[in-house]
């Protein structure tokens, strides 16, 4: 795990890192490099980019950075928002080293510099942007609001240092008008800007980067937050012995469906086997049962009585006792929100002790009383998408989006349980205030039913053995690398939810790779 650092206790880590033996010059020459093998990794064609530097440590590391790109043979364009000679400290120092090379900054103190600035654009392949880091508190203004508009109205792709200029760090808001990156390489640590919206959709695609801070100094500064890491979600799934038979990856029940809503017990289903539960058998309304048979026949079926299209609340008895021989449920997709079904979950909740992930309609039907789940015998994971989290919480989906951190937390603390709160930058909070961010996903998979698909892998990897938080932390993890496997191959629209399903597999596989880089991305 990774600790996401707000912009005070970054600033603690680098200074405890300078008394620990590394120069503040060496730091910035880390990032710089770092900023720069991404953008090479990213972009190999790019041959002519245009650097914008601000006034403080963030321009130094552009400067440093155009310096390295020189030498790597590309051609830099350098602009700062003050006159060059005003810089002092480490950014001084990498004016002078870029000059060495070749490189003159033009300053964007009159009309001659912007006029440069757009010719520029107009012709480069891609931006650095390194005009205001962690420290920056108001909008922008004057020259740097002008250089800011000027850069994302010419539409040429963005790699940001440490964070998109114009955002807030700390809170994840867009302070005015700011650059929209297509990437953002933070520096040491990530920073809540780049998983809170709004300001997560201009930092783009997160790499973090290794600039030469000891972990356990980032460690023992880090808050409540951390940010899961590919080798987390490899040390939790480990590959499976040889001799293996399907009783050793768990039995999982899917209690889903309703006349009008097969598709979304079929997707759990889907999400399940291919999550890698040995068992998965669909629990659902009796009209149901057919459709899951012929359109999923690895997966079994219980037709259940129903009312109105929706499983019966006389049912619910049945449902609990033969859950006993499950080691985990899925329980929601598509159930409907009668009072006969808000009767029937009751009853089965209440009375099983097995793990259980909640999802949609089994979050819907607990509208206002999330107190329900606390009161409940057993391991819970609640998988709310922002609306549904801002019913239990008697919250708007958009007053809920505003604090995503907080909101997280009070809703496993209200609840006992552990939630995963989708959305850009999934969060796993912990009853005990614990959050961790996952950073895979794409927006390919902004479709209806990838949420089902979601459950249904949770609910595998539960019934497979791991514990709620591992299980939450490894399915979104899984979810999202999976969207960025079809990302490749699709775009980044037209996605057919069951292929997200089926390409779980093929991430699970990535984890039976070594890691290629010290970054994280």
């Amino acid at each position: 795990m990774i600790p996401v650092l707000d912009s005070r206790r970054m600033r603690a880590a680098d200074e405890a890192a300078i008394r620990a033996g590394t120069p503040s010059e060496v730091l910035m020459e880390n990032a710089a490099a770092a900023l720069c093998a991404e953008l090479r990794r990213a972009h190999p064609g790019w041959q002519r980019v245009a650097v914008l530097c601000g006034p403080g440590k963030n321009g130094g590391d552009g400067l440093a950075a155009a310096r390295l790109l020189a030498l790597a043979g590309v051609v830099p364009s350098v602009f700062t928002l003050k006159d060059p000679e005003e810089y002092s400290g480490d950014p001084a120092v990498n004016l002078s080293r870029a000059r060495a090379v070749g490189v003159t900054p033009t300053a964007l103190t009159d009309a001659r510099g912007f006029a440069a600035l757009s010719r520029a654009l107009s012709e480069c392949d891609g931006v650095v942007d390194a005009l205001f880091g962690t420290g920056l508190s108001r909008a922008l203004s004057g020259a740097a609001r002008r250089a800011v508009l000027r850069l994302n109205a010419s539409g040429r792709a963005v790699v940001a240092a440490d964070v998109a200029s114009g955002v807030s760090a700390d809170t994840g808001a867009l302070l005015g008008p700011a650059v929209r990156a297509e990437r953002t390489v933070a520096f040491g640590a990530p920073k809540p800007c780049h998983l809170l919206p709004p300001a997560s959709g201009f930092c783009g695609r997160l790499i973090v980067a290794d600039i030469g801070i000891p972990k356990r100094i980032l460690e023992a500064r880090g808050a409540r937050e951390s940010l899961m890491e590919e080798e987390d979600v490899r040390a939790l799934l480990p590959p499976r012995p040889l001799e293996s038979n399907k009783g050793d990856f768990g039995r999982l029940a899917v209690i889903a469906g309703s006349r009008g809503k097969a598709g979304a017990a079929l997707l759990a289903a889907r999400g399940g086997i291919r999550g890698g539960a040995g068992l998965v058998t669909v629990f659902c309304a009796e009209s149901v049962a057919p459709l899951v048979v012929a359109n999923l026949p690895e997966a079994m079926t219980e037709p259940l009585p129903e009312s109105g299209g929706a499983i019966a609340a006389s049912a619910a008895k049945p449902v609990a006792r033969a859950l006993a021989r499950f080691d985990a449920a899925a329980v929601g997709p598509g159930l409907g929100s009668s009072p006969e079904t808000v009767a029937f979950l009751e009853t089965v909740l209440r009375e099983t002790r097995l793990p259980v992930l909640v999802d949609a309609d089994g979050l819907n039907a607990f509208a206002g009383r999330p107190g329900f789940f606390k009161r409940r015998r057993g391991p819970l994971v609640l998988t709310p998408h922002p609306g549904e989290a801002g019913r239990l919480l008697g919250k708007t989906a958009r007053a809920l989006q505003s604090d995503r951190f907080g909101a997280a937390r009070t809703l496993a603390r209200s609840t006992g349980s552990v939630v995963l709160l989708k959305g850009a930058r999934t969060l796993v909070a912990e009853p005990g205030g614990r959050l961790t961010a996952n950073a895979t996903g794409t927006p390919l998979m902004a479709t209806g039913g990838s949420g089902d698909v979601l459950a249904g892998l949770i609910g595998a990897l539960l019934a497979g053995g791991l514990d709620p938080v591992d299980s939450a932390r490894a399915g979104a993890w899984l979810h999202g690398a999976a969207g960025e496997d079809l990302e490749s191959l699709l775009g980044d629209a037209g996605l057919l939810v069951h292929e997200l399903a089926d390409a779980v597999p093929l991430a699970r596989r990535r984890l039976r790779r070594p890691p290629s880089s010290p970054a994280a991305e």
